[in-house]
């Protein structure tokens, strides 16, 4: 049997993509106000000092949309193509001033990175592709991408650029009177705060639809069929409550709540919380409706840890807010809810910095992205992005690597943290090897961070996790997949530090300086040890 051409398709993963949206914002920053669309951007005051940043994430959703509904154009060489600087000013030119196309510069890029490639070549063959539709496939995905954000300006006036005819594009860019009113136009039409409101609503009832969709298909939107589902759910339980952390806890349903993460109040995001209400009442068609569950709402029994898993679980869904202020309560109980495989609902503040372990977690979500939502023009503005979430994965077999996952926390003393314990451990176990938690986004696989984060975590021996308040987000999404998963884990904390809300009442082996954990960190846990270094 020969070998398939096919198993040679190029991966994709989201630091390529990444760097094919910078090359792309780079290749024509320069040049951005002497634009069409900076022009108008500027004459409406709207060239913000972040909005290189939001031109940069919008072309990195529009690829991440591209590659999942065009898996075909997965081929070696199709990153170089897009990062060929006469590609990445023809895509820039088109987008921010409607230049046209040049299809023989496009056609001598094609020749030097796909067609040159023999393997590529074949396949483009076999698959009976056209290479000349990577472009306005590309460009197709950028309008569907600004289309769900038209309630930011920027983006309504870049989609309104794009909408244009060339015959008007011509004259606009000839005429100050005809730009004076195809601005006025634009700020009585799209730009007018009652319809970047109405857009806003309307991102709010698709997204609400997605999460009913999908909460429909796992038998969560009938009330009588919502309390079937959980019940059923909570006859097999997960190992995290069957023999783990919170091991002889008694779950009670609560088909009638929704968990809601730390990092907002019960008084923000009204509207958020009434659209979702509506949409699983309409599509119900009951009376009945969800309440939110806020963490601290009632005294639970227990861990107040084992508190949230339960409410992670035994609801309908949970919804988290990834803020600025990056409160670790909220990375935890998002990686247990991973974990878990429980399904939620994810809002970022456009301020709040996705942590790189998280990049790729769009591809989970309904209908590809994230949709950006600007409430209002004028006032205080808030940006978020939302999605729809269930990640599901095969695990590969429970603690068959020989090795152990280390988390330092991305501090100015994470070698000492990492290099105490791994000497310890060392010293002790010869044949267990390290895995930095901090490395392993960049170790050049083909999977996407997240993915490559759960497999390390259900595949190795156990991990160990400094939890100090002031470490990484990265470190709390990782614990709480630990949890999740059941997997072993080892807490650690400087004695001097505080750990979040969430961990606080459960025993965490704590150091006073690094030459005493390097000393006591294997004595003090000789059983932990032993138990997990063996494969079983």
């Amino acid at each position: 049997m020969g070998i398939d051409p096919l198993s040679t398709t190029f991966a994709i993963t989201t630091g390529i993509i990444s760097g094919i949206a910078t090359d792309m914002l780079e290749h024509n920053a320069d040049a951005l106000e002497g634009t069409l669309a900076g022009k108008v951007l500027k004459r409406v005051g709207m060239i913000e000092p972040n909005f290189n940043d939001r031109l940069r994430d919008t072309l990195k959703k529009s690829l991440e949309l591209y590659f999942e509904t065009y898996p075909h154009y997965n081929l070696s060489g199709i990153d170089t193509f897009f990062r060929d600087p006469a590609v990445a000013r023809q895509i820039g030119g088109y987008i921010l001033n409607r230049h046209p196309i040049d299809e023989q510069q496009i056609q001598q890029a094609l020749d030097r990175h796909l067609m040159s490639d023999a393997v590529t070549a074949l396949l483009i063959k076999k698959r009976n592709l056209v290479p000349q539709q990577i472009i306005p496939d590309f460009l197709a995905c950028y309008r569907q991408v600004l289309n769900r954000q038209l309630s930011v300006p920027q983006m309504s006036i870049l989609l309104e650029v794009m909408d244009q005819t060339s015959t008007l594009i011509t004259e606009i860019q000839a005429s100050e009177a005809r730009m004076k009113d195809f601005i006025d136009a634009l700020l009585q039409t799209r730009l007018s705060p009652d319809a970047l409101r109405a857009a806003y609503q309307a991102g709010q009832k698709e997204l609400a639809a997605d999460l009913t969709q999908q909460m429909d298909a796992a038998g969560l939107v009938q009330p009588d069929e919502a309390v079937q589902t959980i019940q059923q759910r909570l006859q097999s339980l997960p190992r995290l409550f069957a023999e783990g952390l919170c091991k002889g806890r008694l779950l009670h349903s609560a088909a009638n709540q929704y968990f809601v993460s730390h990092g907002f109040q019960p008084d923000t995001l009204v509207d958020w919380r009434n659209t979702l209400t509506e949409a699983l009442a309409h599509a119900s068609k009951s009376q009945e409706t969800l309440s939110p569950y806020f963490s601290g709402d009632t005294i639970l029994g227990g861990f107040r840890l084992c508190g949230i898993c339960e409410k992670l679980y035994a609801t309908r869904f949970s919804l988290f807010l990834l803020s600025p202020s990056d409160d670790r309560n909220v990375y935890l109980e998002l990686g247990i809810a991973i974990g878990l495989g429980a399904p939620f609902f994810l809002i970022q503040h456009h301020e709040a910095k996705l942590p790189a372990i998280l990049e790729g977690l769009s591809r989970y979500e309904s209908k590809g992205t994230f949709r950006t939502m600007r409430k209002e023009l004028a006032g205080k503005i808030e940006e978020y992005d939302f999605g729809v979430v269930r990640l599901t994965k095969d695990l590969p077999a429970a603690g068959s690597q020989s090795r152990y996952l280390i988390g330092a926390g991305n501090l100015i003393d994470d070698e000492d943290f990492e290099g105490s314990i791994a000497d310890a451990i060392q010293t002790k176990y010869p044949d267990l090897a390290a895995v930095s938690l901090a490395q392993l986004s960049q170790t050049g696989s083909a999977s996407w961070p997240i993915e490559q984060l759960i497999d390390t975590i259900q595949a190795t021996r156990f991990s160990i996790y400094r939890v100090d308040e002031q470490c990484s987000p990265t470190i709390f999404v990782a614990l709480g997949i630990s949890i999740g998963l059941n997997r072993p884990v080892l807490m650690i904390k400087d004695a001097s530090k505080q750990v979040p809300l969430d961990l606080r009442g459960i025993g965490l082996y704590e150091f006073p300086n690094f030459t005493t954990l390097e000393r006591d960190v294997v004595a003090q846990h000789q059983s932990f040890f032993d138990k997990h270094v063996s494969h079983r």
